[in-house]
């Protein structure tokens, strides 16, 4: 695992300052990996919202979420928008005793139902893949030819850093992005 020492650093201090975090980024760019360094996803206030367990743990979310403090995690958060009002009522408690750290997909919808629901109330963090300034200069090579996304970066070998779409054997890409 590539030590992601500043966004980490970043994610603390955010999650000091305001009663929920929105860590947005792109899919496979690391924030599951960096919401299991702040919270095992044993601990029962982590929600992973693509597993049925967790899904079914916040049948009645206000239930679920009202007595948890802490640090509570709830990932692809996407998956269940009508969890940004609960947010927002959990957040406006006096003396708030949880931290929510909310994760999903960038995108337009989902930081447009946080930004309306949350306003105020949670601070946005952004990211991508990993940069030069996480990685270093000795992989300046690495990162330019496989990019910075962790499955691809931490391959074994060039070979295994290019995923397989499409047929097997076949890298099937869309003429809407490649001429």
């Amino acid at each position: 695992m590539i030590d992601r020492r500043g966004i980490l650093s970043q994610l603390r201090r955010a999650l000091e300052r305001s009663p929920v975090v929105v860590l947005t980024g792109p899919r496979q760019c690391g924030k599951t990996t960096l919401a299991r360094v702040l919270l095992s996803p044993d601990s029962p206030n982590y929600f992973d919202l693509e597993e049925p367990a967790s899904l079914a743990r916040l049948e009645e979310p206000m239930t679920a979420l009202d007595p948890l403090t802490g640090l509570v995690v709830i990932d692809e958060v996407q998956r269940r928008p009508e969890l940004f009002p609960v947010l927002r009522v959990l957040a406006d408690r006096p003396d708030t005793p949880a931290r929510f750290l909310v994760l999903g997909s960038a995108s337009g919808r989902l930081l447009r139902q946080s930004s309306e629901s949350l306003a105020g109330r949670a601070e946005p963090i952004r990211i991508g893949g990993f940069s030069l300034g996480e990685l270093g200069q000795s992989a300046t090579t690495a990162l330019w030819e496989r990019g910075g996304f962790p499955r691809s970066f931490l391959a074994r070998g060039d070979e295994d850093s290019v995923p397989r779409w499409g047929r097997p054997g076949r890298v099937s890409l869309s003429s809407r992005y490649w001429p």
